[in-house]
């Protein structure tokens, strides 16, 4: 993953609010959403999207990563993509992710290894852009570009390009703030709102 980080922490992008209804409820008890969290972020997924929990299958890890070869979250994405056929999945990030936060989680073993190597890209970048901006806007950026590493990773998947070419299969990046209640969708900027 790590060249996928140098085409990511380059990239333009806006967050924007997720409105309530932004994937309308189907009504009925069948997942279409598989939506990607992390495990201590605190958000009631079907709220904020406003449906049903029989209509939503959520997978909460550490920060919620994809791209470590973690058993758990590849079953997870194969039985939602495969199997339930979902029409759209959420990678969630939050603002204020200790997992995220921590330059070095070499406690951790392998889990937090591309964390740490985005922690390093990311900083090289913004000090040769001389971007000067505060711990806090540093940390918020580093938690949207992770979202995006891990979409970009989702993407390069077989089965998930399978399933955007052959049905139209949405992969969507969001980040929730704790402090507002609400999740923002970063939009890049290649992309339509």
């Amino acid at each position: 993953m790590p060249y996928a980080f140098q085409n990511v922490i380059r990239k333009q992008y806006t967050p924007v609010p997720v409105p309530h209804d932004f994937i309308p409820s189907t009504g009925t008890p069948k997942p279409h959403i598989l939506w990607v969290g992390c495990s201590d972020s605190l958000i009631v997924e079907t709220e904020t999207l406003g449906v049903l929990p029989d209509e939503i299958f959520v997978h909460r890890n550490l920060g919620n990563i994809l791209s470590n070869g973690d058993l758990s979250s590849e079953s997870a994405v194969e039985w939602c993509v495969g199997l339930l056929k979902v029409d759209h999945i959420i990678v969630c990030g939050h603002y204020d992710c200790a997992l995220i936060d921590k330059g070095d989680g070499s406690e951790l073993g392998g889990w937090h290894k591309n964390v740490t190597k985005l922690h390093h890209m990311n900083e090289d970048h913004l000090e040769r852009v001389k971007s000067r901006l505060d711990d806090y806007c540093r940390h918020r950026r580093l938690e949207e570009v992770y979202v995006l590493a891990e979409v970009g990773w989702l993407k390069r998947q077989e089965i998930v390009k399978k399933a955007i070419e052959e049905r139209g299969l949405q992969i969507h990046a969001f980040v929730y703030d704790k402090a507002k209640n609400a999740c923002v969708r970063l939009v890049e900027e290649k992309e339509e709102n």
